[in-house]
Order: C-alpha cells, then sequence, then structure tokens
C-alpha cells in the first residue's frame, strides 16, 4: 500500500487534481476543503472531518480499497480519522488548536489522541502519519507532552519514525525539514511524520515545491 501525507496549504482544486497525479492509494490531506468543495475523479472515495468548510483534514483513497471508519472514532478529535484499510488501522493526524481545546499545546493534543486509540493502535498494524505540528524545542512543550515524549511512547507500542529509521537522524536533528514557516526557506522545521509497527519498504520526502505548499510530500509504501 502506498500512501502520501500533504499539508496542501490552501485547499484549491487545481491541488487536489495535481496531487493524486502521484498515484498512490490513500492521501493523508490536512488544510482539504470539505467533500462538497472537492471534485474527485471516477475511482476515489472522500472521509473528511474539521471545524471549516475550507480547511479540514480529508482523506482520499482509491474506491478498489476496502476502507472504512471504525465505530470507536471519537468526533470530538475532529482533526483525526482512524480509518481501516484492508485490515490496516491508519490514523490521518493533524493536531490543531480550537477554540474548544485551549490552552492545550499541540503536543498534548496529539498524545492524548494517541493514550486514547491506544487499544486500537495496539490490535491493529497501524500507521499514524499526519502534519503533526510538533517539533523537538517548541514553545510550550513540557517532560509529559512533547515530540520526545510521543516518540517514546510510540516506542513502547513498537512504533518507529519512518524517517528517523531510514536516514539514522537524530530527533530534533533532522537534515530534511518537511515545513517552511511562512514560505521561508531560513524558518524550515520538521514536523511531518509517519510512525508505524509495519514493514517500510520504501519511505521519502519530496523535493519542496513552494507553488503548492509550505510542507513537503511525505510519501511511504507498506
Amino acid at each position: 500500500m502506498k500512501l502520501l501525507s500533504y499539508n496542501i496549504n490552501l485547499s484549491r482544486q487545481d491541488k487536489v487534481n495535481k496531487i493524486l497525479l502521484y498515484d498512490a492509494d490513500v492521501f493523508i490531506l490536512p488544510e482539504l476543503a470539505c467533500p462538497s468543495m472537492v471534485q474527485l475523479p471516477d475511482g476515489y472515495e472522500m472521509v473528511w472531518t474539521g471545524d471549516i468548510d475550507y480547511k479540514g483534514l480529508g482523506v482520499i483513497w482509491k474506491t478498489g480499497l476496502k476502507a472504512d471508519v471504525p465505530k470507536w472514532f471519537n468526533p470530538n478529535h475532529n482533526y483525526f480519522i482512524p480509518l481501516v484499510v484492508d485490515g490496516i488501522l491508519i490514523l490521518a493526524s493533524w493536531p490543531t488548536i480550537t477554540e474548544q481545546n485551549k490552552p492545550k499545546k499541540y503536543p498534548q493534543i496529539m498524545m492524548e489522541v494517541l493514550e486514547e486509540y491506544s487499544t486500537y493502535l495496539k490490535a491493529y498494524s497501524s500507521l499514524i502519519i499526519g502534519d503533526m505540528n510538533c517539533y523537538k524545542g517548541q514553545s510550550g512543550e513540557t517532560k509529559k507532552f512533547s515530540i520526545q515524549s510521543i516518540f517514546d511512547y510510540l516506542k513502547g507500542l513498537g512504533y518507529v519514525s519512518a524517517y528517523h529509521q531510514k536516514t539514522g537522524d537524530a530527533l530534533g536533528q533532522e537534515s530534511v525539514p518537511t515545513y517552511y514557516h511562512h514560505f521561508k526557506e531560513n524558518a524550515p522545521f520538521f514536523i511531518d511524520y509517519a510512525f508505524t509497527d509495519i514493514p517500510i519498504m520504501e519511505y521519502c520526502l519530496l523535493p519542496w515545491d513552494r507553488e503548492l505548499s509550505d510542507h513537503v510530500v511525505q510519501m511511504i509504501e507498506i
């Protein structure tokens, strides 16, 4: 199964059309507009969650796959989508600060979702993937809630970061960024991740296309 994760930074139909050309089986797309604002070609399906029609979290997959949102999905976590695809749990993730979850920070939001869904992350072969808005040394991180605590927690469940396993880079010392703040080359961050307990066949970050997004495309094949 080939998956693409990409925060598309302002949803437009031409962006969706271009992204689908990558021909992944599943697309995880933070900042995607709601289904009524996106036209998909035949052969694709979509699930979406969010508070704003033009800026939520969407997952698109090829119709031939058997994909279902499980009954245990908690809609209060409306920027996370668990999707069981051909028996594999994909947790599409985009921790987002809203009026409802203030004053929580991104690592706390992410960790609380992981803890709530831990039973299922243990029961299924899984992939946790998306723009997680977390990086080493960010403002507001604590010993309990940080990207380091997320790494440690997932390691305890048997999960690895695909990027860090492939490159050998240490957390916080990534040689390739996934995000350029305000599209500035001198403001790079690593905030997009793919964690899995499934053998990884391929993993890569594609070159930055500043015409599409301030993020880069994350590709993984499991």
